[in-house]
């Protein structure tokens, strides 16, 4: 009997495995109008989970903004059966019809495949009942909790305050803007045009307890427009009566000649603490989902494209030595040092550019060119003073020159010409001369004198003779003590070492790739160990500011790019051209972005694993080295 139990309760335990699956209960209702919402329902048989809404490969024009979970249970001759039914309650943000594709999910090392599902967003749909109450969204409520929370009224409450915030909601989508502001008219391509961005709603929302929690914009044509991420905080401006504003201040550069539309979106949200009163006159689930987070109004918003001539820079009066520079400038601090040195003695010639314009797209301008005088490519450095912006601050160049003839005056000139987009007029501009004083080589000077000390000296012992009379004192030849070979092998590590030195000073003055390579790669190493460092301190933030430090210096080492002024794009071109796999590049993603997410994405720093991230920066880092 035992046995047979046994074997009916193995039977069981089997077919309740055969029977477990998951199945995609799609749309209800399947079409709505635009301003309605549809419940995506997926069913879990016999499968005690859960599946995150983040986790849906749900279209990007359908938003999830609640979710909730109800389990049955079935008792038979066959044995017993459970249920969860997963509903996720959606909005859509523009018409249309919109697929879920096929996707899987895994359980207990099992994967299951769940079958695609489509919504219609039509406005000639029929429209819902008016009385759908919230519990419906969560697979149906089978007491009357209504009656628990205020009496036979509840229901009427739950249907007034969802009302209440569809209004607050249709108020923010109909009253929503986003504009962008451009100094004047004509741009030029490759300027840094600095431009505001602002975006304004209805101030109804802030005079009943909304407030705007999160606001992300970004540049949506970057293939004509370059813009970097939105850093800095905006600027509230809340005294028009009827709305308010947040601006952004931030720089467009066109990458193409011809007519283009600036494009820009925003996502974001407001939220409003909910009071007790008002929390007493909600449904069950409606206070289950507001627990702690309050009432959430996300939004996506897209603005008007704006139509913007690019122009080309006019060939006219075009010098030719611009260096690409567009704005405004002026060159100060023009030095030279040493300015007393000999034929062959390299000088440094340090020239700063101050001003606004497109410092990242400055290449160096060519010192004089002066037939006594051999001049190489110079080292560059960037102050930003324009967070992260990049089109205010200071560009220092040091150049490397070389006399080859002796008495000269002075050392080459430094000149630089660039675009002013104001006056559309090219502007050059120079520095003085510079004073030095050029000493012929002492080489032969110095034959001349050993000759004539030698001959003034010539009763002198030699060392020839000096080591035969040591010799005779020992009774035995020098180079037979040990000490000798080792006072000789001394001297030759020593000059060995020197020379060594020496050509690494030479290379550095007169290579500024090479010096670059290992300036860079010096800091890029200094970024690594604070980055482990704020890992094992458990700052996330503090941990991916280092760590993307550190990559834009290991990738800009061996590029024309500066290391701070290096975007994501530009760095994915460097490796990809290195044959980095799109994983990697993933990863170098994370670094670049990881902490503009956790201030502005909404990203939970508790939930990042420091200790593996600290492992793929070391793995990558070692990588870029190797490659690059």
């Amino acid at each position: 009997m035992k046995k047979l139990l046994t074997i009916l309760a193995f039977a069981a335990s089997s077919a309740a495995a055969i029977a477990q699956s998951v199945e995609c209960g799609g749309f209800s209702p399947s079409v709505i109008r635009p301003n309605e919402t549809s419940k995506y329902v997926i069913v879990l048989k016999d499968i005690n989970g859960s599946i995150d809404g983040a986790s849906i490969p749900m279209p990007k024009e359908l938003q999830i903004f609640s979710q909730g979970r109800a389990q049955s249970f079935t008792m038979g001759s066959g044995g017993n059966s459970s249920s969860i039914e997963l509903t996720y309650l959606v909005r859509p943000l523009s018409e249309g019809e919109f697929t879920v594709p096929e996707w899987k999910v895994s359980y207990e090392g099992k994967e299951y495949t769940i079958a695609a599902a489509t919504l219609k967003v039509d406005p000639n749909a029929p429209a819902q009942p008016a009385d759908d109450d919230m519990f419906g969204a969560f697979g149906g409520m089978p007491f009357g909790f209504g009656n628990v929370f205020g009496g036979g009224s509840g229901g009427m409450s739950n249907q007034s305050a969802r009302r209440q915030m569809q209004s607050y909601e249709d108020s923010l989508r109909s009253s929503a803007k986003l504009q962008v502001f451009l100094p004047r008219e004509k741009i030029y391509i490759g300027e840094a045009v600095p431009c505001r961005l602002v975006f304004s709603c209805d101030k109804s929302l802030l005079d009943r307890g909304f407030k705007l929690s999160q606001l992300m914009p970004q540049i949506r044509n970057a293939d004509a427009f370059d813009c970097p991420d939105f850093k800095g905080d905006p600027v509230l401006d809340t005294s028009d009566p009827n709305e308010i504003r947040l601006t952004y201040n931030t720089v467009i550069t066109p990458l193409k000649v011809g007519t283009y539309d600036l494009d820009f979106s925003a996502r974001g949200s407001f939220t409003r603490e909910i009071g007790l009163e008002e929390m007493m006159n909600m449904s069950l689930a409606d206070r289950m989902m507001s627990m702690g987070l309050g009432r959430r109004i996300p939004f996506e918003i897209e603005m008007p494209a704006k139509k913007v001539d690019v122009s080309p820079l006019p060939e006219e009066g075009k010098p030719a030595d611009f260096c690409g520079a567009i704005g405004n400038f002026v060159v100060e601090g023009v030095t030279v040092d040493p300015d007393a040195l000999v034929v062959g003695e390299p000088c440094t010639i340090t020239a700063r550019i101050i001003g606004t314009g497109n410092f990242g797209r400055i290449n160096a301008p060519a010192l004089e060119k002066l037939p006594d005088w051999k001049t190489y490519k110079p080292k560059s450095s960037f102050a930003d003073e324009s967070n992260g912006m990049g089109n205010i601050g200071i560009k220092t160049f040091e150049y490397t020159a070389v006399p080859t003839k002796a008495d000269l005056a002075s050392a080459p000139k430094f000149s630089f010409t660039f675009f002013d987009p104001n006056s559309a007029k090219y502007v050059s501009a120079s520095s003085p001369d510079l004073p030095v004083s050029v000493a012929p080589t002492r080489r032969s000077q110095r034959v001349e004198e050993r000759a004539a000390n030698e001959n003034l000296k010539g009763d002198e012992p030699t060392f020839k003779n000096i080591v035969a009379d040591q010799a005779k004192a020992s009774g035995s030849p020098i180079t037979s003590s040990p000490y000798f070979w080792i006072i000789q092998l001394i001297i030759i590590f020593a000059l060995a070492a020197f020379v060594l030195k020496r050509s690494k000073t030479l290379k550095l003055q007169s290579d500024p790739a090479y010096a670059k390579r290992i300036s860079y790669r010096k800091n890029a190493k200094a970024f690594s160990n604070k980055a482990a460092a704020a890992a094992k301190a458990g700052n996330a933030s503090d941990f991916l500011s280092h760590a993307r430090s550190a990559l834009q210096f290991e990738l800009a080492a061996n590029s024309e790019y500066e290391a701070h002024a290096l975007l994501l794009r530009e760095a994915e071109d460097i490796m990809r051209k290195a044959g980095f796999s799109d994983e990697d590049m993933k990863t170098a993603a994370l670094f670049f972005d990881g902490k503009d997410a956790i201030a502005f994405g909404g990203l939970d720093p508790s939930t990042l694993n420091l200790a593996n991230l600290q492992s793929k920066l070391a793995k990558l880092s070692t990588e870029i080295r190797a490659r690059i």
